[in-house]
């Protein structure tokens, strides 16, 4: 059965059990037991904490020092398994009977709270770009001489070379991490809020505070009493409290609080509660229980969510969902979920600098796309009207035929096949706008659509051109025939040379509008790996190699095929249209394989970590 705290303040945490009797300053003796004190840290709602100097071992620690010997709730006994990196460590507990004190010897951890951390670092509406703000403000706040610590010296470079929203994942995964821990172990911290986390002067974070906490191994939940911080509390947890139907405290209470601290971390505000807080204090304090529906529970995204990267921003919108069922199940599932944002935001970072055609289509995909899919069939089609009017021999009626052959086919294959394309392209441009508000399926689902672009537009451009090679002689043949053989060779060359042209460097283009505009901004950080990110963008890089051999090689093979089906006299235009073949195909490879050069440096960033495939 829980019983409501006191009077639960929306900042301070407050105990079902109630506090011990305050033991102020003065009282504490500048020496007791084997401890030394040299000053005060803070206080809060379980006692007063202090530096010290543990003679013995002639190290500092922290004393969290109580009135009395402890009753109900001790937090030693919760901490005395948890040897974690991130977490707060309990070296031993104390009874001094000459001073009547009590508590707790912990490490001490110099630096700040990550509370006063935020204000510093979002003070007077500034925007921070990166993980050096948060040490700028660490600097500037934090008590103590860190010492040298070569290891965590790793974790200050590794923070400070982040980009602000990479430090959030940094700190959080850490922080989900060593909750994991203490879950893992039976403990459900039940008061995550940003002054129970600790930086270390190297930015290291510390889960300090387990003052409320319970250990399920040995507690039965049911005859458990809860306190905590009312603006971090999950709905319910809170319902547990107020003694509601529905309410349950579990992991993914914790979650939701680190979900909230998140938050406040990335943009410097909480997220809007949709019902009175006030009101909602006032209501516990008179010990009255209202009806569920006078207390929604239901978090808006505000404007300052607008400019957190959507990676980070779904991951921290489904901690804080008001229905757990909708969260992360477990603190290890909302690490996973932070590593691989950050990962992520780290792929986009290290994207190589956009040129201003990668600035252009980034900024206007659909008429990238649009471009990408079109402009080289219609380069294609000048090269094949060139070949037609060179080696291309009709009669008046074979002419006649010719001609309505071209109004009719372009008529069908452009709307059909073009019209497809461009389709497809609007398809994706009309999606961009709700991927921050997909869900983790649908975003998969569309990420694998984008995928599929460049096969999609190559397969419409091949149907579109290589059926010409026959439908025109055929027809001609047989509505003016007949014709020789060296007809359905010449139009064979050119439906083929300009159908593999367009289909070649469109596929080409596409591919790296795709990979420089599309794809890094469409990442699921609850189901990306490198190894996933690499296996969805490695199709796309296979047929690079092929699509260089051929932009080099059909123009070359198509000149020389023309010299071998010569049968008149070498003529001027003949000789022009042999030379702008080789040329053609010596200027489709530059441009092929600088195309593609490009392409391997945008494709490298996603197999970067990834396993070898």
């Amino acid at each position: 059965m829980s019983t409501l705290p006191e009077r639960p303040h929306q900042e301070g945490t407050k105990a079902a059990t109630g506090p011990p009797a305050w033991t102020y300053a003065d009282a504490v003796p500048k020496r007791f037991g084997d401890f030394e004190v040299i000053s005060k840290l803070g206080q809060g709602s379980f006692g007063q904490v202090f530096l010290a100097r543990q003679v013995s071992l002639e190290r500092h620690v922290a004393l969290k020092v109580m009135d009395g010997e402890p009753t109900g709730h001790n937090e030693g006994q919760v901490l005395a398994g948890l040897e974690h990196d991130h977490i707060v460590k309990v070296y031993s507990a104390f009874l001094d009977p000459p001073s009547g004190l009590s508590g707790l010897c912990l490490q001490y951890v110099p630096g700040a709270d990550l509370g006063v951390i935020i204000r510093r670092v979002f003070e007077g509406g500034r925007v921070p770009e990166s993980g050096r703000a948060l040490l700028d403000a660490l600097d500037q706040l934090r008590r103590g001489d860190p010492g040298f610590d070569p290891a965590a010296l790793r974790d200050r470079e590794a923070l400070e070379a982040d980009d602000f929203p990479q430090a959030v994942c940094r700190l959080g995964g850490r922080m989900a991490e060593a909750l994991a821990f203490a879950h893992a172990n039976g403990i459900l911290h039940c008061d995550i809020k940003p002054g129970n986390i600790l930086l270390t002067p190297y930015g290291r974070p510390m889960l300090a505070d387990f003052n409320v906490a319970f250990d399920r191994t040995r507690h039965n939940p049911e005859d458990t009493r809860y306190g905590g911080t009312l603006a971090y509390m999950a709905p319910e947890y809170r319902a547990v409290m107020l003694n509601l139907p529905g309410g349950k405290a579990d992991e993914r209470c914790d979650v939701y609080s680190l979900g909230v601290v998140l938050y406040e971390l990335a943009t410097g505000t909480r997220p809007t509660l949709q019902h009175n807080v006030s009101e909602t204090k006032e209501t516990i304090a008179q010990g009255t229980v209202p009806a569920r529906a006078t207390l929604p529970e239901v978090r808006t995204v505000p404007d300052a969510m607008t400019h957190v990267p959507r990676e980070l921003a779904a991951v921290i919108c489904r901690a804080i969902d008001p229905e757990p069922t909708h969260r992360y199940q477990t603190a290890t599932e909302l690490a996973t979920a932070l590593a691989s944002a950050r990962q992520l935001l780290t792929a986009r970072r290290t994207l190589p600098a956009p040129s201003p055609i990668g600035r252009w289509a980034t900024a206007f995909p659909l008429y990238a796309l649009a471009v990408a899919g079109i402009l080289p069939h219609v380069i294609a089609s000048l090269v094949q009207i060139s070949y037609n009017a060179v080696e291309v021999r009709l009669t008046t009626e074979q002419g006649i035929v010719f001609a309505w052959l071209v109004i009719v086919y372009n008529l069908i294959a452009y709307p059909v096949f073009g019209g497809t394309a461009l389709y497809l392209f609007r398809q994706v441009k009309r999606q961009l706008p709700k991927v921050a508000t997909m869900s983790g399926p649908e975003l998969d689902a569309f990420r694998a659509q984008v995928c599929q672009l460049c096969w999609r537009a190559a397969a419409l451009g091949a149907i579109g051109w290589f059926p010409g090679a026959l439908i025109f002689p055929i027809v001609i043949d047989v509505c003016a025939g007949p014709i020789p053989w060296q007809l359905y060779a010449h139009y064979f060359i050119s439906f083929s040379l300009g159908g593999l042209i367009g289909v070649v460097f469109s596929y080409l283009s596409i591919a790296y509008v795709v990979l420089r505009a599309l794809y890094p901004q469409l990442g699921n950080a609850d189901t990306y790996t490198p190894t996933k990110g690499w296996n969805e963008v490695y199709p796309l890089t296979a047929p690079f190699g092929a699509m260089v051999t051929l932009a080099s090689g059909v123009p070359l093979v198509g000149a020389v095929l023309l010299l071998t089906l010569a049968d008149t006299a070498l003529t001027l235009g003949f000789r022009v249209l042999v030379a702008g073949l080789i040329g053609a195909g010596v200027a489709g490879v530059g441009l092929a394989e600088r195309i593609v050069r490009r392409l391997h440096l945008l494709a490298a960033v996603w197999q970067k970590d990834a396993e070898v495939r």
